[in-house]
């Protein structure tokens, strides 16, 4: 068995700092080699019908390239666009058709499940983190909040999708530091929210931080803030990478997963996010040694195990299965997470 991974052509891989697309296939194609599963990345128009293969799309128009290429491919959904535009959206009927077409589909977003209900193809994946490099380190008081995004939705860089007032503003009520770090394009929001830079103890790194920086403002920060209102993802990867590095979050979760040492907030507000912050600090030690207990569990390692599982399924096709038979397979490997 190969497996062929589809290069988004965006950013390279591995990337040094942001895209989560392109460190979760770099990352899928560390730990399955460590799996024994052979894994190359190729571009979508380098792609062809090769014996004992599983092509593995991770965008929309990838699939459909596929599909009308009579490639067979598995699909995984990173689109946090789908559910905001609707059910009429072109992006929702073109993940669908993606997800139509498929061997297999996957989401990190489990509620998704439900949301794309027009397909019985759809199952729930969840991210990982690098529990090699993203480590734990001991935090002294007194506290400091961070939040790590790339805020924007596409077409409207006013949008707080990732709740940067309500992070700024609780930090203020607080009297506590706040980092807001994450990608240059963060820069045109707080052009457009220029009243948020007032308060003095907000610092901003919106420098498209590397891998070595992001884990270093993950190990000099106490607690993790993530008033999310659109994810691709729940966990997304930062809540991963949090977590790896034993960093108690206060933020947004749709997941039925529980998520060890995070603070969840029931709906989004300026009040919500200092009642986490609060709670946070009274119970801190607590949560954060649950967050050492449980970072293994979440590496990618134990990630691709779940995934080779279905690949495994996959290919048993080829062996006499019948569809209604490796359909059962899968949900046999579903319910088993």
């Amino acid at each position: 068995m190969r497996i062929v991974h589809v290069a988004t052509g965006l950013i390279t891989i591995p990337p040094n700092g942001w895209g989560a697309v392109e460190r979760l296939i770099w990352e899928y194609k560390q730990n399955l080699e460590k799996l024994d599963v052979p894994v190359d990345i190729r571009y979508m128009n380098e792609l062809e019908r090769w014996p004992d293969t599983i092509v593995h799309a991770h965008l929309a128009n990838q699939a459909l390239y596929c599909l009308e290429n009579n490639i067979p491919y598995v699909f995984s959904l990173h689109d946090h666009h789908t559910e905001w535009y609707g059910k009429d959206s072109w992006v929702f009927k073109q993940n669908l058709k993606a997800m139509k077409g498929s061997i297999i589909s996957f989401t990190h977003a489990e509620y998704l499940i439900d949301y794309f209900s027009e397909t019985d193809k759809l199952f729930y994946l969840p991210h990982g983190a690098n529990t090699d490099f993203f480590t734990p380190e001991y935090r002294p008081h007194p506290h400091k909040l961070l939040m790590i995004a790339n805020n924007g939705l596409a077409g409207d860089s006013g949008f707080d999708r990732k709740g940067f007032r309500y992070g700024i503003e609780a930090a203020e009520e607080l009297d506590l530091p706040i980092t807001i770090a994450g990608h240059t394009d963060n820069n045109k929001f707080f052009e457009i929210h220029s009243e948020l830079l007032k308060y003095k103890k907000l610092t901003l790194k919106l420098t498209n931080p590397t891998d070595e920086e992001t884990r270093e403002l993950y190990q000099t920060h106490s607690i993790f803030l993530h008033p999310s209102m659109l994810e691709a993802g729940h966990p997304n990867l930062t809540l991963m990478e949090a977590t790896a590095c034993a960093v108690p979050i206060v933020g947004t979760y749709k997941g039925s997963r529980h998520m060890d040492g995070m603070w969840v907030i029931p709906n989004i507000s300026t009040k919500e996010v200092v009642r986490g912050i609060v709670e946070t600090i009274n119970t801190y030690e607590t949560r954060r040694q649950e967050m050492i207990a449980a970072r293994e569990s979440r590496s990618w390692f134990e990630v691709c195990k779940t995934l080779k599982k279905y690949y495994d399924n996959i290919m048993k096709i080829n062996e006499g299965y019948t569809s209604d038979r490796t359909r059962q397979l899968y949900i046999d490997t579903y319910n088993n997470l």
